[in-house]
Protein backbone atom coordinates (compact mmCIF):
# COMPACT_ATOMS: atom_id res chain seq x y z
CA UNK A 1 0.00 0.00 0.00
CA UNK A 2 1.23 3.37 -0.41
CA UNK A 3 0.06 5.52 2.88
CA UNK A 4 0.67 8.61 0.42
CA UNK A 5 -2.84 8.36 -0.94
CA UNK A 6 -4.66 8.66 2.73
CA UNK A 7 -5.15 11.58 4.57
CA UNK A 8 -3.03 12.25 7.79
CA UNK A 9 -4.81 11.53 10.77
CA UNK A 10 -5.65 14.12 13.68
CA UNK A 11 -4.69 13.70 17.42
CA UNK A 12 -7.80 13.81 18.59
CA UNK A 13 -9.83 12.43 15.87
CA UNK A 14 -12.04 8.66 15.81
CA UNK A 15 -10.80 5.59 14.10
CA UNK A 16 -12.00 2.42 14.00
CA UNK A 17 -11.13 -0.57 11.91
CA UNK A 18 -14.13 -1.61 9.96
CA UNK A 19 -14.75 -3.56 6.60
CA UNK A 20 -16.03 -2.37 3.40
CA UNK A 21 -19.52 -3.97 2.46
CA UNK A 22 -20.73 -2.42 -0.96
CA UNK A 23 -20.57 0.91 -2.79
CA UNK A 24 -23.22 3.04 -2.25
CA UNK A 25 -25.01 5.94 -3.70
CA UNK A 26 -22.48 9.03 -3.24
CA UNK A 27 -19.48 6.78 -3.87
CA UNK A 28 -18.76 5.70 -0.14
CA UNK A 29 -18.77 2.63 0.79
CA UNK A 30 -21.03 0.97 3.44
CA UNK A 31 -19.80 -0.29 7.11
CA UNK A 32 -20.90 -1.16 10.15
CA UNK A 33 -19.28 -0.45 13.59
CA UNK A 34 -20.77 -0.86 17.55
CA UNK A 35 -23.71 -0.78 15.82
CA UNK A 36 -23.74 2.35 13.58
CA UNK A 37 -23.66 3.02 10.26
CA UNK A 38 -20.30 3.94 8.11
CA UNK A 39 -20.02 5.51 4.87
CA UNK A 40 -16.33 5.30 3.86
CA UNK A 41 -14.72 7.46 1.61
CA UNK A 42 -11.13 5.92 -0.11
CA UNK A 43 -12.96 2.13 0.65
CA UNK A 44 -13.87 -0.25 -1.70
CA UNK A 45 -16.04 -3.49 -1.08
CA UNK A 46 -14.85 -6.54 0.71
CA UNK A 47 -11.38 -4.30 2.05
CA UNK A 48 -10.76 -3.98 5.88
CA UNK A 49 -9.91 -0.56 6.94
CA UNK A 50 -8.94 1.69 9.31
CA UNK A 51 -11.11 4.86 9.08
CA UNK A 52 -11.24 7.83 10.62
CA UNK A 53 -14.80 9.64 11.25
CA UNK A 54 -14.98 13.52 9.93
CA UNK A 55 -19.00 14.19 10.50
CA UNK A 56 -22.06 12.66 12.38
CA UNK A 57 -25.35 13.55 11.25
CA UNK A 58 -28.94 11.69 10.93
CA UNK A 59 -27.33 8.60 12.78
CA UNK A 60 -24.40 8.25 9.87
CA UNK A 61 -20.85 8.37 10.39
CA UNK A 62 -18.87 9.62 7.04
CA UNK A 63 -15.44 8.79 7.46
CA UNK A 64 -12.19 8.69 5.14
CA UNK A 65 -10.02 6.14 5.02
CA UNK A 66 -6.60 6.56 6.52
CA UNK A 67 -5.27 2.90 6.07
CA UNK A 68 -5.97 -0.10 4.29
CA UNK A 69 -4.77 -3.01 6.95
CA UNK A 70 -5.68 -6.15 4.98
CA UNK A 71 -6.13 -7.51 1.45
CA UNK A 72 -6.55 -4.76 -1.27
CA UNK A 73 -9.41 -4.88 -3.76
CA UNK A 74 -8.13 -5.69 -7.15
CA UNK A 75 -9.61 -2.69 -8.39
CA UNK A 76 -7.75 -0.25 -6.10
CA UNK A 77 -4.93 1.94 -8.10
CA UNK A 78 -1.83 1.20 -6.63
CA UNK A 79 -0.42 4.80 -8.00
CA UNK A 80 -3.33 7.20 -7.47
CA UNK A 81 -3.04 10.67 -7.73
CA UNK A 82 0.03 11.99 -5.90
CA UNK A 83 -2.12 14.40 -4.58
CA UNK A 84 -5.56 12.67 -3.56
CA UNK A 85 -4.56 12.42 0.11
CA UNK A 86 -5.45 16.20 0.23
CA UNK A 87 -6.89 17.62 -3.08
CA UNK A 88 -10.58 17.39 -2.91
CA UNK A 89 -11.14 17.44 -7.29
CA UNK A 90 -11.87 13.84 -7.49
CA UNK A 91 -13.38 11.17 -4.81
CA UNK A 92 -12.47 8.44 -6.67
CA UNK A 93 -8.58 8.55 -7.56
CA UNK A 94 -7.43 5.18 -5.51
CA UNK A 95 -9.96 3.17 -8.47
CA UNK A 96 -8.45 2.08 -11.14
CA UNK A 97 -10.04 3.98 -14.34
CA UNK A 98 -10.44 1.13 -16.11
CA UNK A 99 -12.57 -0.50 -13.53
CA UNK A 100 -14.42 2.68 -12.49
CA UNK A 101 -17.29 2.45 -14.42
CA UNK A 102 -18.07 -1.13 -13.99
CA UNK A 103 -18.33 -0.11 -9.99
CA UNK A 104 -20.26 3.17 -11.08
CA UNK A 105 -23.12 1.03 -12.90
CA UNK A 106 -23.06 -1.11 -9.51
CA UNK A 107 -23.65 1.90 -6.72
CA UNK A 108 -25.82 3.33 -9.45
CA UNK A 109 -28.02 0.21 -9.08
CA UNK A 110 -27.56 0.03 -5.18
CA UNK A 111 -28.44 3.84 -5.30
CA UNK A 112 -31.95 2.72 -7.36
CA UNK A 113 -33.15 0.16 -5.23
CA UNK A 114 -36.26 1.62 -4.24
CA UNK A 115 -36.90 1.24 -7.51
CA UNK A 116 -36.10 -2.72 -7.83
CA UNK A 117 -37.16 -2.64 -11.93
CA UNK A 118 -34.87 0.59 -12.58
CA UNK A 119 -32.33 -0.91 -10.17
CA UNK A 120 -31.99 -4.11 -12.68
CA UNK A 121 -31.77 -2.00 -15.64
CA UNK A 122 -28.72 -0.03 -14.51
CA UNK A 123 -26.91 -2.79 -13.00
CA UNK A 124 -26.77 -4.43 -16.52
CA UNK A 125 -27.10 -1.35 -18.43
CA UNK A 126 -23.97 -0.17 -20.62
CA UNK A 127 -20.59 2.24 -20.25
CA UNK A 128 -19.54 4.83 -22.29
CA UNK A 129 -16.12 5.39 -20.73
CA UNK A 130 -13.91 8.41 -21.50
CA UNK A 131 -10.06 9.11 -20.97
CA UNK A 132 -8.52 11.13 -18.68
CA UNK A 133 -7.42 15.07 -18.96
CA UNK A 134 -11.15 15.64 -19.82
CA UNK A 135 -12.50 18.36 -18.04
CA UNK A 136 -13.01 21.32 -20.35
CA UNK A 137 -14.86 23.18 -17.81
CA UNK A 138 -13.56 24.00 -13.89
CA UNK A 139 -14.03 26.29 -11.38
CA UNK A 140 -10.86 26.95 -9.04
CA UNK A 141 -10.55 28.67 -5.67
CA UNK A 142 -7.45 31.72 -5.15
CA UNK A 143 -6.16 32.01 -2.14
CA UNK A 144 -4.40 35.11 -2.28
CA UNK A 145 -3.01 34.73 0.91
CA UNK A 146 -0.83 31.35 -0.26
CA UNK A 147 -1.12 32.51 -3.86
CA UNK A 148 -2.37 29.38 -4.51
CA UNK A 149 -4.90 28.61 -7.32
CA UNK A 150 -6.88 25.18 -7.26
CA UNK A 151 -9.65 22.66 -6.10
CA UNK A 152 -10.81 23.03 -2.45
CA UNK A 153 -9.43 20.23 0.05
CA UNK A 154 -11.76 17.69 0.98
CA UNK A 155 -15.06 18.98 2.58
CA UNK A 156 -12.81 21.79 3.32
CA UNK A 157 -12.67 26.12 2.41
CA UNK A 158 -8.68 25.50 2.25
CA UNK A 159 -7.15 25.74 -1.22
CA UNK A 160 -4.87 23.36 -2.38
CA UNK A 161 -2.20 23.52 -5.71
CA UNK A 162 -2.58 21.27 -8.20
CA UNK A 163 1.01 21.16 -9.79
CA UNK A 164 -0.05 18.22 -12.06
CA UNK A 165 -3.67 16.96 -12.33
CA UNK A 166 -4.89 13.68 -14.37
CA UNK A 167 -8.75 15.32 -15.14
CA UNK A 168 -8.22 19.00 -15.93
CA UNK A 169 -7.27 19.86 -20.02
CA UNK A 170 -3.83 20.23 -21.14
CA UNK A 171 -4.82 23.83 -22.07
CA UNK A 172 -5.78 24.54 -18.45
CA UNK A 173 -2.83 23.06 -17.40
CA UNK A 174 -0.81 24.97 -19.83
CA UNK A 175 -2.15 28.19 -18.49
CA UNK A 176 -2.09 27.36 -15.48
CA UNK A 177 1.64 28.83 -14.03
CA UNK A 178 0.92 31.99 -15.73
CA UNK A 179 -2.82 32.79 -14.42
CA UNK A 180 -1.10 32.31 -10.82
CA UNK A 181 1.85 34.84 -11.36
CA UNK A 182 -0.28 37.24 -12.64
CA UNK A 183 -3.23 36.73 -9.58
CA UNK A 184 -0.10 37.16 -7.73
CA UNK A 185 0.64 40.73 -8.58
CA UNK A 186 -2.90 41.74 -9.01
CA UNK A 187 -5.72 40.29 -6.74
CA UNK A 188 -5.51 40.71 -3.24
CA UNK A 189 -8.77 39.20 -2.62
CA UNK A 190 -10.13 35.49 -2.53
CA UNK A 191 -12.04 34.89 -6.02
CA UNK A 192 -13.25 32.05 -8.12
CA UNK A 193 -11.87 31.67 -11.55
CA UNK A 194 -14.05 29.78 -14.24
CA UNK A 195 -12.58 27.71 -17.11
CA UNK A 196 -14.10 27.00 -20.35
CA UNK A 197 -12.76 25.74 -23.82
CA UNK A 198 -13.82 24.85 -27.23
CA UNK A 199 -13.94 21.90 -29.27
CA UNK A 200 -9.82 23.80 -30.88
CA UNK A 201 -6.90 24.35 -29.30
CA UNK A 202 -6.33 28.18 -28.54
CA UNK A 203 -10.48 28.53 -27.69
CA UNK A 204 -10.47 29.41 -24.24
CA UNK A 205 -11.91 32.04 -22.29
CA UNK A 206 -11.56 32.25 -18.35
CA UNK A 207 -13.38 34.66 -15.58
CA UNK A 208 -13.35 36.01 -12.08
CA UNK A 209 -16.06 35.65 -9.55
CA UNK A 210 -16.92 36.34 -6.65
CA UNK A 211 -16.33 33.65 -3.98
CA UNK A 212 -17.65 32.69 -0.98
CA UNK A 213 -16.34 35.30 1.67
CA UNK A 214 -14.81 37.25 -0.49
CA UNK A 215 -16.08 40.75 -1.95
CA UNK A 216 -18.96 40.57 -3.84
CA UNK A 217 -17.76 42.46 -7.01
CA UNK A 218 -14.68 41.67 -8.98
CA UNK A 219 -12.23 45.00 -9.60
CA UNK A 220 -11.03 45.73 -13.60
CA UNK A 221 -7.31 45.22 -12.26
CA UNK A 222 -8.02 42.04 -10.80
CA UNK A 223 -7.81 40.42 -14.17
CA UNK A 224 -5.17 39.40 -15.99
CA UNK A 225 -3.82 41.08 -18.68
CA UNK A 226 -3.40 39.82 -22.37
CA UNK A 227 0.05 39.52 -22.20
CA UNK A 228 0.90 38.28 -19.27
CA UNK A 229 -0.54 34.90 -19.91
CA UNK A 230 1.10 31.74 -21.45
CA UNK A 231 -1.09 29.15 -23.28
CA UNK A 232 -4.23 29.65 -24.98
CA UNK A 233 -6.52 31.67 -23.66
CA UNK A 234 -8.47 34.14 -26.08
CA UNK A 235 -10.43 35.79 -23.47
CA UNK A 236 -10.57 37.30 -19.67
CA UNK A 237 -13.54 38.49 -17.66
CA UNK A 238 -15.05 39.19 -14.71
CA UNK A 239 -18.73 37.43 -13.91
CA UNK A 240 -21.55 38.80 -11.81
CA UNK A 241 -22.91 36.11 -9.59
CA UNK A 242 -25.52 34.69 -12.21
CA UNK A 243 -22.95 34.73 -14.62
CA UNK A 244 -23.41 38.03 -16.66
CA UNK A 245 -19.62 39.02 -17.84
CA UNK A 246 -19.26 42.78 -16.47
CA UNK A 247 -16.02 43.64 -18.13
CA UNK A 248 -12.48 42.20 -19.18
CA UNK A 249 -11.11 41.52 -22.80
CA UNK A 250 -11.27 39.20 -25.70
CA UNK A 251 -13.28 36.63 -26.79
CA UNK A 252 -16.87 35.83 -24.13
CA UNK A 253 -17.54 32.83 -25.67
CA UNK A 254 -16.45 29.08 -27.40
CA UNK A 255 -17.02 27.33 -29.97
CA UNK A 256 -18.20 23.55 -29.95
CA UNK A 257 -17.69 21.91 -33.92
CA UNK A 258 -20.52 19.34 -33.66
CA UNK A 259 -23.59 18.61 -36.53
CA UNK A 260 -25.16 21.40 -35.22
CA UNK A 261 -22.31 23.96 -34.35
CA UNK A 262 -22.70 25.24 -31.08
CA UNK A 263 -21.21 28.67 -29.32
CA UNK A 264 -21.14 28.49 -25.51
CA UNK A 265 -20.91 31.80 -23.49
CA UNK A 266 -18.87 31.76 -20.53
CA UNK A 267 -20.85 31.70 -17.31
CA UNK A 268 -23.06 29.41 -19.05
CA UNK A 269 -23.56 25.48 -18.33
CA UNK A 270 -22.09 22.78 -20.64
CA UNK A 271 -20.95 19.44 -20.36
CA UNK A 272 -17.46 19.49 -19.10
CA UNK A 273 -15.79 16.43 -20.96
CA UNK A 274 -13.71 17.28 -24.08
CA UNK A 275 -13.45 13.44 -25.34
CA UNK A 276 -17.18 12.54 -24.71
CA UNK A 277 -19.09 15.33 -26.16
CA UNK A 278 -19.04 14.04 -29.98
CA UNK A 279 -20.14 10.67 -28.50
CA UNK A 280 -23.35 11.75 -26.32
CA UNK A 281 -24.33 14.52 -29.17
CA UNK A 282 -24.50 11.48 -31.74
CA UNK A 283 -26.04 9.15 -29.30
CA UNK A 284 -29.09 11.36 -28.74
CA UNK A 285 -29.97 12.05 -32.08
CA UNK A 286 -29.93 8.31 -32.48
CA UNK A 287 -32.59 8.29 -29.95
CA UNK A 288 -34.53 11.04 -30.88
CA UNK A 289 -34.64 9.54 -34.61
CA UNK A 290 -35.61 11.39 -37.62
CA UNK A 291 -39.74 12.06 -36.78
CA UNK A 292 -41.56 15.04 -37.22
CA UNK A 293 -42.64 14.53 -33.96
CA UNK A 294 -42.34 18.72 -31.67
CA UNK A 295 -39.49 18.17 -29.31
CA UNK A 296 -39.54 20.51 -25.87
CA UNK A 297 -36.56 20.64 -24.24
CA UNK A 298 -37.20 21.59 -20.63
CA UNK A 299 -33.54 22.24 -19.00
CA UNK A 300 -31.93 23.23 -22.44
CA UNK A 301 -28.86 25.35 -21.32
CA UNK A 302 -27.36 26.24 -24.66
CA UNK A 303 -29.38 24.16 -26.75
CA UNK A 304 -26.50 21.42 -26.75
CA UNK A 305 -29.47 18.58 -25.99
CA UNK A 306 -32.19 19.98 -28.31
CA UNK A 307 -29.59 20.09 -31.47
CA UNK A 308 -28.90 16.89 -30.94
CA UNK A 309 -32.20 15.78 -31.32
CA UNK A 310 -32.73 18.49 -34.42
CA UNK A 311 -29.66 17.20 -35.98
CA UNK A 312 -31.52 14.00 -36.57
CA UNK A 313 -34.07 15.52 -38.33
CA UNK A 314 -36.27 18.59 -38.90
CA UNK A 315 -38.69 19.29 -36.20
CA UNK A 316 -40.69 21.77 -34.25
CA UNK A 317 -38.35 23.11 -31.16
CA UNK A 318 -39.41 24.57 -28.30
CA UNK A 319 -36.50 25.03 -25.39
CA UNK A 320 -37.03 26.66 -22.20
CA UNK A 321 -34.14 28.01 -19.92
CA UNK A 322 -34.38 30.21 -16.94
CA UNK A 323 -30.54 31.17 -17.24
CA UNK A 324 -30.64 34.19 -19.03
CA UNK A 325 -26.71 33.96 -20.45
CA UNK A 326 -27.89 30.27 -21.54
CA UNK A 327 -30.97 30.89 -23.16
CA UNK A 328 -29.90 33.99 -25.27
CA UNK A 329 -26.88 31.47 -26.34
CA UNK A 330 -29.68 28.76 -26.82
CA UNK A 331 -31.72 31.29 -28.96
CA UNK A 332 -28.50 32.24 -31.46
CA UNK A 333 -27.47 28.54 -31.34
CA UNK A 334 -30.64 27.45 -32.81
CA UNK A 335 -32.69 30.09 -34.49
CA UNK A 336 -35.61 27.74 -35.69
CA UNK A 337 -36.78 27.45 -32.13
CA UNK A 338 -38.96 28.91 -29.49
CA UNK A 339 -37.34 29.82 -26.75
CA UNK A 340 -38.59 30.54 -22.96
CA UNK A 341 -35.86 32.95 -21.74
CA UNK A 342 -35.49 33.20 -18.20
CA UNK A 343 -38.43 31.03 -17.37
CA UNK A 344 -38.69 27.60 -15.30
CA UNK A 345 -40.41 23.93 -17.06
CA UNK A 346 -42.31 24.21 -13.91
CA UNK A 347 -43.80 27.47 -15.17
CA UNK A 348 -44.11 26.72 -18.72
CA UNK A 349 -45.43 23.36 -18.32
CA UNK A 350 -47.93 24.62 -15.53
CA UNK A 351 -49.21 26.86 -17.73
CA UNK A 352 -49.13 25.63 -21.02
CA UNK A 353 -52.76 24.89 -22.55
CA UNK A 354 -53.30 21.69 -24.92
CA UNK A 355 -49.68 20.38 -25.02
CA UNK A 356 -49.63 17.58 -27.75
CA UNK A 357 -48.83 14.09 -26.04
CA UNK A 358 -47.61 12.85 -29.77
CA UNK A 359 -44.15 14.78 -28.48
CA UNK A 360 -40.48 14.32 -27.46
CA UNK A 361 -40.13 15.66 -23.85
CA UNK A 362 -36.09 16.23 -23.24
CA UNK A 363 -35.30 16.63 -19.54
CA UNK A 364 -31.76 17.05 -17.88
CA UNK A 365 -32.50 18.80 -14.60
CA UNK A 366 -29.77 19.76 -11.95
CA UNK A 367 -28.60 17.03 -9.60
CA UNK A 368 -31.76 17.20 -7.37
CA UNK A 369 -34.11 15.13 -10.18
CA UNK A 370 -37.48 16.90 -11.84
CA UNK A 371 -39.27 19.08 -8.90
CA UNK A 372 -42.26 17.26 -7.31
CA UNK A 373 -44.51 19.80 -8.91
CA UNK A 374 -42.80 18.87 -12.53
CA UNK A 375 -42.95 15.12 -12.33
CA UNK A 376 -47.18 15.34 -11.83
CA UNK A 377 -47.40 17.66 -14.73
CA UNK A 378 -44.96 15.11 -17.07
CA UNK A 379 -47.24 12.37 -15.87
CA UNK A 380 -50.45 14.46 -16.73
CA UNK A 381 -49.18 15.82 -20.06
CA UNK A 382 -48.10 12.38 -21.69
CA UNK A 383 -46.10 13.18 -24.09
CA UNK A 384 -45.35 9.69 -26.37
CA UNK A 385 -41.49 9.85 -25.31
CA UNK A 386 -39.22 11.70 -22.78
CA UNK A 387 -35.47 11.57 -23.33
CA UNK A 388 -33.97 11.74 -19.54
CA UNK A 389 -30.68 12.33 -19.09
CA UNK A 390 -29.51 12.59 -14.99
CA UNK A 391 -26.32 13.26 -13.26
CA UNK A 392 -27.75 11.76 -9.58
CA UNK A 393 -28.68 7.83 -10.11
CA UNK A 394 -31.05 8.07 -6.78
CA UNK A 395 -32.61 11.57 -7.65
CA UNK A 396 -32.77 10.41 -11.50
CA UNK A 397 -34.70 6.54 -10.17
CA UNK A 398 -37.01 8.17 -8.39
CA UNK A 399 -38.27 10.19 -11.20
CA UNK A 400 -38.10 7.38 -13.70
CA UNK A 401 -40.17 5.34 -11.42
CA UNK A 402 -42.79 7.60 -10.97
CA UNK A 403 -43.15 8.39 -14.45
CA UNK A 404 -43.37 4.28 -14.61
CA UNK A 405 -46.24 4.35 -12.26
CA UNK A 406 -47.79 6.80 -14.24
CA UNK A 407 -47.66 4.37 -17.53
CA UNK A 408 -44.40 4.91 -19.03
CA UNK A 409 -41.87 1.88 -19.89
CA UNK A 410 -38.02 2.49 -20.26
CA UNK A 411 -37.01 1.48 -23.97
CA UNK A 412 -33.10 2.33 -23.28
CA UNK A 413 -30.54 2.77 -20.44
CA UNK A 414 -26.85 3.35 -20.67
CA UNK A 415 -24.21 5.66 -18.78
CA UNK A 416 -22.21 8.04 -20.03
CA UNK A 417 -18.44 7.86 -17.78
CA UNK A 418 -18.52 12.66 -17.99
CA UNK A 419 -16.35 12.44 -14.93
CA UNK A 420 -13.37 9.82 -14.80
CA UNK A 421 -12.09 9.93 -11.03
CA UNK A 422 -15.18 10.50 -9.45
CA UNK A 423 -18.04 8.35 -8.53
CA UNK A 424 -20.21 11.29 -10.54
CA UNK A 425 -21.81 9.43 -13.71
CA UNK A 426 -24.81 10.82 -16.22
CA UNK A 427 -27.60 7.98 -16.77
CA UNK A 428 -29.32 8.34 -20.35
CA UNK A 429 -32.69 6.92 -20.94
CA UNK A 430 -35.53 6.69 -23.24
CA UNK A 431 -39.31 6.17 -21.84
CA UNK A 432 -42.11 5.60 -23.94
CA UNK A 433 -45.92 6.15 -22.94
CA UNK A 434 -47.13 2.19 -22.98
Amino acid sequence: MNPDQFPAKGPDEETAVVRAEKLVGGGRALAHHDGETWMVAGALPGEVVSARATRRRAGIVEAATVEVTGSSHADRDPDPCPHSDRCGGCDWPHIRPEAAPRLKALAAADAARGQPVVAGLLADAPVTTSPLAYRLRARLHWDPVKQTLGFFEVRSQTVTSIPACRILSPDLMAALPSMIESLSRRCPQPVDLEWLQGSTTGDAVAGLRAAKGGPPRIESSWIPDRNELDGNVSGFHSLDRVGEIRGGWGATAVKFDLPIPLTVPLGSFFQGNRHLIGALFNRVAELAGDDWKPMYDLHAGVGFLAAAALSAGSRAAFLVEPHRVAARAAAMNLPTASVAVGRTAEQVVASAANLPEDALVITDPPRTGLTRSLRRDLAAWRPHRILMLGCDPATWARDAGFLLDSGYRIRSVEFFDLFPSTHHVEILAVLERT
